[in-house]
């Protein structure tokens, strides 16, 4: 009989095993949803997405009723506050009767907030809170998809203007064109046909779970400042959408019955539920980020890492190859490359190739235009764009953070070998441009000749 150790270990070579190209069609989709499935499910071991999850469930609590409260009034304004309410005891629906409570205590809190007595201070301390929820949010989704910036609080205030009061009322007035068509009498009359009767049952049973899908997918795609695959946010929408309705009826069943939750907490047992509750939302919702993100980079995958990562020497082979790409398109005229066609041009990762070409335009070798997307440029002309100085680049940005040389251990036999394979490498490629590689065509021009070729000056 096999062992546990025997079993796991058949499993990672089944999943991890040869190239995905090398097998057939059905079997190669399996293993990639199978090597999603144990990268995420390593992330959720190690605790990192448990983490980010449980300080949002911190930060939802601080931000929840001023959030409700602003929403409540821009949505008064428009005659339909109250579905504010009737989402919050949707969200709460898993929590059975003690979700109905905390819906009426919420609510309760949130018609009492009025900006005339808050004053100035307290109101921009509401404001303060939920900008903070969205901020926090954001530097989540980022994490999962190794993105190193956030977006500007200028940008962060037109997109949530824009899309968290705007896009809401949008789908509002939706439903409310679509109820008033249902109610037709023409429709009636349509719909009172048995199969397509059944059929609208049947619909409006999946619309929920459709319109949970729908807003995941909208948070996949435009919450990390990052370019995001529709079709990645759907798989993870899907996913998140399909556990969120296996937990929701987990907790109703389950969790919310137990009579050891009110034995235990007695009055607080409203509060312990609902932060469970709070919890396993966010932990779902960021399980489906993760999802979206290793789909996107299902290429890349790692078991360990999640997403395999580059030695120090691909990334300076890469980030050379990067220049050479950008260069030859410009002294062509051919078009110019943008960051997601050079990652797939070069096989690599989008967060890696953004790690490069961060470095490169630090150092002033490429830059950005200002496009949608964006174009990626050389920022020197080709005969003044060194190999030396792209490598250099690409070191400086991997010792930004590195232990300075005088605080380790040295000795004088190997430090003397060291010095030596850096004179050669100097010695090497002194003077070789990007110049020189194009007019070679892939034969390697000789130390010193470079310059020769090019009358450029090395000093």
């Amino acid at each position: 009989m096999m062992t546990t150790g025997e079993m796991i270990k058949q499993a990672h070579d089944f999943i991890w095993e040869g190239s995905t190209d090398d097998k057939p069609k059905m079997e190669a989709r399996l293993v990639v949803f199978l090597r999603i499935g144990w990268v995420v499910i390593r992330d959720l071991m190690s605790g990192t997405l448990s983490l980010r999850a449980m300080s949002l469930v911190y930060t939802t609590l601080l931000s929840l009723v001023p959030a409700l409260a602003i929403g409540f009034a821009v949505f008064r304004a428009f005659g339909f506050d109250s579905y504010i309410q009737g989402m919050l005891t949707d969200f709460l629906a898993p929590l059975g009767g003690q979700g109905s409570e905390i819906t009426e205590r919420v609510m309760e809190f949130v018609q009492r907030v009025n900006a005339n007595v808050l004053g100035t201070v307290g109101f921009a301390f509401l404001v303060y809170t939920v900008l903070s929820m969205i901020k926090k949010v954001e530097e989540a989704f980022n994490s999962i998809w190794h993105v190193e910036s956030n977006r500007s609080l200028a940008r962060q205030f037109t997109e949530i203007v824009s899309l968290g009061l705007i896009g809401p009322l949008v789908v509002f007035t939706l439903l409310g064109i679509a109820a008033g068509a249902l109610s037709n009498t023409l429709v009636d009359s349509i719909t009172s046909f048995g199969p397509i009767q059944f059929l609208v049952q049947q619909s409006t049973r999946l619309l929920p779970y459709v319109m949970l899908i729908a807003a995941f997918t909208f948070l996949y795609a435009m919450v990390p400042n990052t370019r995001v695959k529709i079709s990645s946010a759907i798989v993870g929408a899907i996913v998140a959408g399909i556990i969120w309705g296996a937990i929701g009826w987990a907790f109703a069943t389950f969790v919310v019955r137990s009579a050891q939750y009110v034995a235990i907490y007695s009055a607080f047992a409203s509060l312990v539920v609902f932060m469970l509750w709070l919890y396993a939302a966010w932990l779902i919702l960021l399980g489906g980020c993760a999802i979206s993100f290793y789909y996107q980079n299902r290429r890349h995958l790692s078991p360990i890492a999640g997403l395999g990562v580059l030695t120090m020497p691909q990334i300076e082979r890469m980030g050379a190859h990067t220049m050479l790409l950008v260069h030859e398109a410009f002294e062509k005229g051919t078009s110019s490359w943008t960051e997601e066609a050079l990652a797939q041009r070069l096989h690599l990762p989008m967060d890696a190739l953004g790690g490069i070409i961060s470095a490169l335009r630090k150092e002033g070798l490429v830059s950005l235009s200002a496009s949608s997307p964006a174009a990626v440029l050389p920022g020197r002309p080709s005969e003044k764009t060194y190999l030396l100085d792209v490598l250099q680049a690409l070191r400086n940005k991997r010792e930004a953070h590195s232990l300075p040389d005088d605080s380790l251990a040295s000795d004088e036999r190997l430090d003397a070998c060291f010095e030596a394979l850096t004179s050669i490498e100097k010695e090497k490629f002194a003077g070789i441009s990007m110049a020189d590689i194009l007019a070679n065509d892939g034969v390697p021009p000789e130390a010193g000749q470079a310059d020769k070729a090019t009358g450029s000056d090395t000093k």
